[in-house]
């Protein structure tokens, strides 16, 4: 509301201004027409009287007073016209003046216009891509990290730690925020371990022994009606070697559920360090 309001002061100026200059510049075409038609008049008035040939007669004294008056007549005129032309000069200054500052606030306002777009545009994409890396963050760590919070005896860990191979970077996971909060995913897995039920339920007691070590660890990680339930059972079931041709159930309910794992927002899920050298102090990172 501001730059229009300077916009439009700066415009109400230049119209006055230019209407001042309209006005003035027809004053100095009349001056000047007035005296170019005296000037004329003193002219002839003069060729007329050097011809003349008796004196002391009413045109003599007639083309007398033209000449004499004359003078003071082109004196006034002259005034009036170099008053009009020092104010037309000072009118087109201003003129000009308001015209420069007009341009200058058009080109901040732009240049402002752009920058606020700039903001906007840069706010957006990098929240979007911040968005989309956590995304793919949260994906990753429930891809390869949260799986080996499974030892080798089955039990869950409260966490694990990994550290790189130049001794500078470490990364430290937390079991205890791993949530399920996408629910249409989990009825989407829920789904197709029920299919795995139905297909496998006739021939229950046919089936070998792998086929039944799934059946029951997928017995364990569903919450009738409601829920997975989140501890060691699911855990081993995210870090299974599926195979989709044998398994193609639970391979798909795996994935869903890999997809609708999700951590609360908070640092605490997973810590990073890092230090500039294998001897030197681990420094905590913070985590967006």
């Amino acid at each position: 509301m501001a730059e229009k309001t300077i916009i439009a002061r700066i415009e109400s100026s230049i119209r006055k201004c230019q209407r001042r200059l309209e006005k003035l510049k027809k004053e100095e075409a009349w001056v000047r027409k007035k005296w170019n038609k005296g000037n004329q008049a003193f002219i002839k008035a003069s060729e007329a009287n050097a011809t003349l040939r008796r004196r002391g007669t009413k045109r003599e004294k007639k083309l007398q007073k033209i000449i004499l008056s004359w003078r003071q007549e082109t004196i006034k005129l002259t005034k009036k016209r170099d008053k009009a032309r020092a104010a037309i000069k000072g009118e087109e200054e201003r003129l000009a003046a308001l015209r420069v500052e007009y341009a200058k606030v058009i080109e901040q306002i732009e240049a402002e216009r752009k920058a606020r777009n700039e903001i906007v545009t840069q706010t957006f994409f990098l929240s979007e891509a911040m968005k989309s890396a956590r995304k793919d963050r949260e994906s990753y760590l429930n891809e390869h990290v949260y799986p080996r919070l499974i030892d080798e005896a089955g039990n869950l860990r409260s966490q694990i730690t990994f550290t790189h191979s130049d001794g500078t970077r470490r990364v430290v996971a937390m079991v205890n925020t791993i949530n399920i909060v996408d629910s249409f995913l989990a009825g989407e897995a829920k789904s197709e371990i029920e299919k795995f039920f139905e297909r496998i339920r006739p021939k229950a007691e046919d089936i070998d022994e792998l086929t039944k070590m799934l059946y029951d660890l997928t017995r364990k990680i569903l919450i009738e009606k409601t829920k997975f339930q989140i501890g060691p059972d699911l855990y081993m079931f995210l870090a299974l070697e599926l195979d989709k041709e044998i398994f193609p159930e639970l391979k798909k309910a795996q994935d869903f559920l890999k997809s609708s794992l999700r951590s609360e927002k908070s640092d605490t899920y997973i810590r990073l360090f890092e230090r500039e050298s294998r001897t030197g102090k681990w420094k905590r990172l913070k985590i967006m």
